[in-house]
């Protein structure tokens, strides 16, 4: 039995609204009749609408006579005559409904302790805060036996001691019944329990009656709001990819300009960090944590960074070593830590380090919230689900990993970015005061991610008013903090800064070039350091940016930095094979850096021979 209403308070005619070409009702219909458990299925409304949408679809429809305060009187007044021994009430808004979840409900009805039982329903485990106080969803506790004790749209149990780990469970509106127990919910009068927190189930409680509640991982999606359904049209559309909608108007040709998220929020001045506590309360869900990815050069300089946090009891500091260039491996471990260690998706992910744990912060932010391996969404636009509140503190200036769309990681097959709309961070703290004490030479090194950044951007085949206006601003400042002499330590690191924020953006809209493509390939094979290696790849490509390079040289010899030579002299052709390889496989980069026809301009050989001269 599927009740069915069309006045629904939260969502009208809900049931109505259209779900890849057939109305929400219809589709939990065919769920249902598709799961083959049942002799009979019926949809019971008072909706004259819903009664003729099923009917014309070949379905059976039950019109109520009377007016009820729930689904389950609308279910007990259709099945009072008929000869049935089990009903099982699947909500019209459940257009998700699954035959494992029903066999799951019904087998109850044959267990050991099967005479005790009067009704049988479902339940999820819950790990979002936000859904646990949520009161659209309803929580159920359970005695040892798996009967229900209570349920309420308030988080049960509340959570005082927080350091218990309690595992929530969310209610699922499938319930089985053995028909006199729901004849006896019809017949009873509604209490004050039921009333105040508007779920019927209470009632069968309030009666003594006892529920078997089973868990079930299915979660599916429950049509309250119009968001639901936008969530479920997208689930509808990644099962039928082919669903179109025919649109009668005329065919307009247009430009199909990316939408690119930016970071929302960003504060900056000398000492803001200290504001860090004041900005993640507001973000704090209940009890679950915020988890700290910390540069472990800090590990040993509490004072710094640590002693400057507002830690509550649950939160947690994991301190990482950038020894290396992040890697997939590296984030599937830290999202599977967090996982095992916290019942609750973490409040947020703050990343407090240079650009590699600002990318392994975006990283881990987009991996506990999408299934597998973060290897899995290295490429473009590969993400579906949002990521977690994520903030990134930079500590180090040049990047522009701090508000850049992309997170790169060295990965089994390759160096390449998680590159998403979810990736941006969601808050970004500069405080000029984290970089004063920077070695001089990966001062250097990042400083020149940021001014390779612009060259490649400005001369670049996708260079637009956007981020020329950014590419340019980035420049004059790498020109006026490594070329001139007439800044203090702390001017010079605040517009170190703010040229690393401007160079991001220059590619927000555009892209690197040839610079980076061929660093990926020095760190996948080498391991070589991101910023180390653009300088050292960037020295060697007078052909493709003659002035650029020209610039970078004289920046180079200005601060007496040496880079490191022959670091490709004894590489083998299997190691020069898969340098070229990953660095070929960057396309975008080379599109930008060389046009539509770069295939024709570069090649494996070109690029081997500059491998060998570094």
């Amino acid at each position: 039995m599927i009740p069915a209403r069309y006045a629904a308070t939260r969502f009208p005619a809900k049931l109505m609204q259209d779900l890849g070409g057939k109305s929400v009702i219809r589709r939990t219909y065919e769920a249902t009749v598709n799961s083959g458990l049942f002799d009979s299925v019926y949809v019971v409304t008072d909706s004259d609408i819903i009664y003729k949408e099923i009917a014309s679809n070949g379905g059976k429809a039950i019109m109520s006579v009377k007016e009820h305060d729930c689904g389950s009187d609308r279910i007990a007044e259709a099945v009072e005559d008929m000869d049935v021994d089990i009903v099982v009430n699947v909500q019209g808004d459940e257009p998700f409904t699954d035959r494992e979840s029903l066999e799951k409900v019904l087998s109850v009805f044959y267990a050991e302790d099967s005479d005790k039982v009067d009704l049988a329903s479902l339940m999820t485990p819950m790990d979002d805060w936000d859904d646990i106080m949520n009161p659209n969803s309803v929580k159920v506790i359970v005695d040892e036996n798996n009967y229900a004790l209570y349920f309420s749209r308030a988080p049960i149990p509340y959570p005082r001691e927080k350091e218990i780990n309690h595992v929530y469970h969310k209610h699922k509106g499938v319930y089985a019944f053995r028909k006199q127990a729901l004849l006896d919910f019809y017949h009873l009068p509604m209490r004050s329990l039921e009333a105040s927190e508007k779920i019927e189930c209470i009632r069968y409680l309030e009666y003594g009656k006892n529920i078997k509640m089973i868990e079930t991982s299915h979660e599916g999606v429950e049509i309250d709001t119009p968001e639901d359904l936008e969530r479920a049209k997208k689930i509808i559309n990644k099962e039928n990819p082919l669903i179109t909608k025919s649109i009668n108007t005329p065919v307009i040709q247009t430009t199909n300009h990316r939408n690119f998220p930016m970071v929302p929020k960003v504060v900056f001045g000398k000492g803001c960090f200290n504001q860090i506590g004041k900005i993640l309360s507001d973000k704090r869900n209940g009890i679950a944590p915020f988890v700290y990815l910390i540069d472990s050069v800090f590990e040993n300089n509490t004072s710094f960074i640590e002693e400057r946090l507002s830690l509550s009891s649950t939160d947690e500091i994991i301190y990482v070593s950038t020894a290396e260039e992040p890697k997939t491996s590296q984030v599937d471990e830290i999202v599977s830590k967090i996982k095992n260690s916290y019942q609750f998706i973490p409040s947020g992910i703050i990343g407090i380090g240079g650009g590699s744990i600002l990318d392994l912060s975006k990283a881990v932010a987009i991996m506990l919230t999408n299934p597998g391996s973060a290897s899995e969404y290295q490429g473009w636009d590969l993400v579906k689900n949002k990521a977690v509140y994520h903030v990134g503190v930079p500590t180090i200036s040049g990047t522009g990993a701090e508000v850049s769309r992309t997170t790169v990681l060295t990965g089994p097959e390759r160096k390449l970015g998680i590159n998403s709309d979810y990736t941006p961070f969601d808050q970004v703290i500069l405080d000029p005061e984290l970089i004063k004490d920077v070695p001089k030479d990966q001062w250097f090194y990042t400083g020149m991610d940021c001014y390779i950044h612009c060259v490649e951007s400005l001369d670049g085949t996708y260079l637009n008013a956007f981020s020329q206006s950014y590419g340019e601003k980035a420049l004059d400042l790498c020109n006026e903090i490594f070329l001139e002499n007439n800044l203090s330590k702390e001017d010079s690191d605040a517009k170190l800064m703010m040229a690393s924020w401007h160079g991001g953006m220059s590619i927000a809209y555009s892209q690197v070039g040839v610079a980076h493509a061929m660093s990926y390939g020095l760190a996948y094979v080498l391991g070589t350091k991101h910023g180390i290696g653009n300088c050292i790849v960037f020295d060697k490509l007078g052909e493709y940016y003659p002035k650029g390079v020209e610039v970078f040289k004289k920046m180079k010899d200005y601060h007496g930095i040496n880079l490191p030579e022959g670091i490709c002299a004894n590489i083998t052709e299997e190691q020069l094979n898969t340098m070229t390889t990953v660095a070929l496989g960057l396309e975008p980069l080379w599109e930008n850096a060389l046009g539509p026809d770069w295939k024709s301009k570069i090649n494996a050989s070109k690029l081997k021979e500059i491998y060998r001269s570094l």
